[in-house]
């Protein structure tokens, strides 16, 4: 291993040491022919850090405060873990100001599914609260982010007794223990039913517990599939192929269900569906048919709004609407408004477009009626304890599922394991001394394995266990193949944190994850640059190629390097046959060629952060070429690459500026949001960090660059809201934050507190670093969106003092604080 000889920063409570001498193990820099393991390394800092590495084993990364202090271990660490960090807010709180916008999530790390409490009937992404009270069931999910959506669900539901809607409970999540990373366990009103349900990667076990208060005919546990919007692609398509989006049916004493719901991302002309046995023994299932809202009419409602006698009333959805129609006589129509209003007409009312609005008759069409609930019958029983299995394959893989992680074993021996799982992840980034045990050391630790827990959700793990070895239904062809599976990430949010810690503390589980990656690909044709649960065009860039590039520099094992190359190659050579598709390789690609960057002016939206973004990419995928000994490829690239910074860089701003097709910058304000630069402006992308050397020429010198850099940090947090048209809540968290231009909230700036150590200012970083894991980062959220767990890697890897600037140029990790 390469070791060099570096300056820290290291603070323990309030006194800081600064420049105090310390050794640090960089990362593996080793020739071409070196062996592919080295013997686990070790090294300690004087102020006490200290920092282990096997990358053969798995790495064990070790934080320890002064020698000095008294010992304060940490043998749990999933005690700290606050599931319900980041989770307050719904859709207003999630478009106005995030702290985090994610879900309380109960899963194995990298799980198949994933499960969490519901508080709406909300049929958008939106559909947890954590401040809210109401309780609509517990959701088998596999949405990785609000804006992304979700697919293959479905809802865990008993009778919960409220009057108004049978099927409303009432609960408080911040109930001690309620929700934990392996375990639900909540006490529902109004009448005190509990329900807990403990995950496996592919299955669960729930139990339901009701009181004597409940009548026993009313004593039932449900498997529902909702219906959306007749407007949504699924269900367009179930129209088209006369498949609904989900049903069930009672089979063999059990329940058989298939979802076959998602927001987009499904390869068109394939059988997509998550297929789940439920079995709970002894039990009688009952089929309940429900009407289908696939008539009711979007952006549309009737006038006069109230026919006689009838006035508005608030109901929980359109369906509820609809039945309140069904019971009143002389009703034809109805009209729903978002805010729950229904409103009632008789056939003299007219129809008219309004956006916003759903309506339709009293009753759908009866070929329309499905059975998309099932339920188990409990009777004078008070408990049901109902297995679970699920397969993207086929039904009798999720039995297999059900029988090979679940059996016959009750909800505790399940939730054990799940805890145990949680605490080997977790330790895998040891606290051995906290510091004193004190309300600011257990706050600290509450952050740092939240962030740490996030960071190991995803992306997801699509292979399941068959009769005949590792298998997967891959969403980039619709068909099932050998080997791992893996979706739901943006790379363009996770290269930057998330792969560079699982290099570091879990190099054997990233050898899986890419090459359940090079999976797709293989599929696809492509590599995705954002996966859920196929290819989606969102973001800009190709990062999985930077992420491929550092596995190779590190020498990272486990994947098909060769099948890596064809991949990088491919993205950085070619382009998608269809002109219009941008959710595959470098869109504007010739434009780069041709002339080094993409002009604004030529119908590419987001140019420039498209003309850096590709550069970054050439930078990583010429290291690794040239650690394979392409050196042709690598000349070729990194030119490329160096002349894409050249040409953007803006003398006149000392920023990447806005270049037209004529060569000329058309003049903008640095402080635009949008147009040219995607979620950001030109404070936000001009600083990359993969060529370090040719961006402090472009300033004429290192002094120069700081300087530019600090006043980033102290220009006003102001903005002009741009092509966005509106504040978007990244904007005002920007300005929340108080750090000038600096925004923690979104991702392409966390590098930038880095740059003053690589330009010699170690201490400026030292202070900057620790200002934004103490400003930025709550138990009680984040700085914005925590998108699928790099929010969270960047804190455990600055609270570790080590970072990674430029995953994919460089195989080092430096001392930040």
């Amino acid at each position: 291993p390469k070791v060099g000889r570096l300056r820290a920063t290291w603070a323990h409570g309030r006194q800081s040491r600064q420049d105090s001498k310390a050794t640090a193990v960089m990362a593996p820099s080793r020739g071409a022919h070196a062996p592919r393991h080295a013997p686990p390394t070790s090294v300690a800092l004087a102020a006490g850090l200290v920092f282990a590495a096997s990358p053969m084993q798995g790495s064990v990364l070790v934080l320890a405060s002064s020698p000095a202090v008294s010992s304060m271990p940490v043998p749990h660490p999933e005690d700290f873990v606050n599931v319900l960090s980041g989770t307050a807010g719904g859709a207003q709180g999630g478009n106005h100001h995030s702290t985090g916008n994610v879900l309380p999530l109960v899963a194995t790390p990298w799980g198949f599914n994933h499960w969490a409490p519901q508080t709406t009937n909300e049929l958008s992404s939106w559909w947890f609260d954590s401040r809210a009270d109401t309780f609509r069931g517990i959701r088998c999910t596999h949405q990785p982010s609000p804006w992304i959506g979700d697919y293959g669900f479905f809802v865990l539901r008993p009778f919960l007794g409220y009057p108004k809607d049978e099927w409303l409970g009432f609960t408080s999540y911040y109930a001690s223990n309620a929700i934990r990373p392996w375990l639900i366990d909540v006490s529902l009103g109004p009448h005190g039913i509990r329900m807990e349900l403990a995950p496996t990667s592919h299955g669960a076990v729930l139990r339901v517990t009701f009181p004597p208060s409940v009548p026993a005919q009313k004593r039932r546990v449900c498997a529902w599939i909702p219906q959306g919007k007749s407007s949504d692609e699924d269900e367009k398509r179930a129209q088209k192929s006369r498949s609904p989006t989900g049903h069930c049916q009672a089979s063999g004493g059990g329940i058989d269900l298939v979802s076959r719901k998602f927001a987009s991302g499904v390869p068109d002309g394939y059988d997509f569906a998550l297929r789940a046995r439920l079995e709970a023994e002894g039990m009688e299932v009952v089929e309940d048919t429900m009407p289908s809202s696939n008539c009711f009419q979007e952006n549309m409602g009737y006038k006069p709004l109230d026919m006689p006698g009838q006035q508005r009333s608030h109901e929980d959805n359109a369906a509820a609407c609809q039945a309140r129609c069904a019971r009143t006589p002389g009703c034809a129509h109805f009209t729903f408004w978002g805010d729950g209003g229904c409103h009632l007409q008789n056939s003299a009312a007219n129809a008219e477009k309004q956006n916003g609005l759903t309506a339709g008759p009293p009753q759908c069409p009866s070929a329309q009626r499905e059975v998309r609930q099932c339920c188990f019958v409990l009777y004078e029983r008070t408990e049901a304890s109902v297995r679970i299995g699920t397969s993207l394959i086929s039904p009798a893989q999720a039995l297999r599922s059900l029988d090979k992680e679940v059996g016959s074993k009750t909800i505790e021996e399940v939730a054990r394991e799940g805890r145990a799982a949680w605490r080997t992840h977790l330790m895998a980034v040891e606290v051995e001394d906290a510091g004193p045990a004190s309300f600011t050391t257990l706050r600290r630790l509450e952050i740092f394995y939240t962030c740490l827990y996030r960071a190991l959700l995803f992306p997801r793990r699509l292979d399941e266990v068959t009769a005949t070895g590792i298998q997967h239904w891959s969403p980039y062809d619709g068909r099932v193949h050998h080997g791992p599976g893996v979706t739901d990430n943006g790379f363009w949010d996770t290269f930057r944190t998330v792969y560079p810690l699982l290099s570091l503390a879990y190099p054997k589980k990233l050898g899986e994850l890419l090459e359940g990656w090079l999976n797709a690909y293989r599929a696809g044709g492509w590599l995705p640059k954002w996966a859920s649960p196929g290819y989606r065009d969102s973001m800009v860039g190709t990062f999985a190629d930077v992420v491929l590039s550092d596995a190779i520099i590190k020498n990272i094992s486990g994947f098909d390097v060769d099948m890596a190359w064809e991949a990088l190659r491919k993205d950085a050579f070619d382009s998608s046959s269809d002109p219009k598709d941008t959710s595959r390789g470098k869109f504007g690609l010739q434009h780069y060629k041709d002339r080094g960057y993409i002009p604004v002016d030529v119908k590419i939206g987001e140019a420039c952060s498209r003309t850096l973004d590709f550069a970054y990419a050439d930078a990583a995928t010429a290291m690794a070429a040239e650690r394979l000994g392409k050196g042709e490829v690598a000349r070729e690239l990194r030119q490329r690459s160096e002349r894409g910074l050249r040409e953007l860089y803006d003398p006149r701003t000392g920023l990447m500026g806005h270049k037209q097709a004529n060569g000329a910058f058309k003049n903008e304000p640095a402080e635009t949001w949008g147009d040219c630069f995607t979620e950001g402006s030109a404070w936000h992308h001009s600083f990359p960090p993969f060529n370090l050397k040719v961006l402090t020429e472009l300033h004429g010198g290192s002094q120069k660059l700081i300087a530019k850099l600090r006043e980033l940090f102290t220009t006003p947090g102001d903005f002009n809201v741009g092509s966005y048209k509106v504040e978007i809540h990244e904007m005002r968290e920007m300005r929340m934050l108080g750090l000038g231009q600096y925004a923690h909230n979104n991702q392409p700036v966390h590098h930038l507190p880095f740059l003053f150590a690589l330009l010699g200012d170690r201490n400026a970083t030292a202070r900057m670093v620790r200002r934004i894991l103490s400003s930025a980062y709550s138990p009680e959220g984040f700085a914005g969106d925590e998108d699928n767990g790099e929010m969270g890697s960047w804190y455990v890897l600055s609270a570790l003092g080590l970072f990674a600037p430029s995953p994919g140029v460089s195989a080092d990790y430096m001392l930040a604080s």
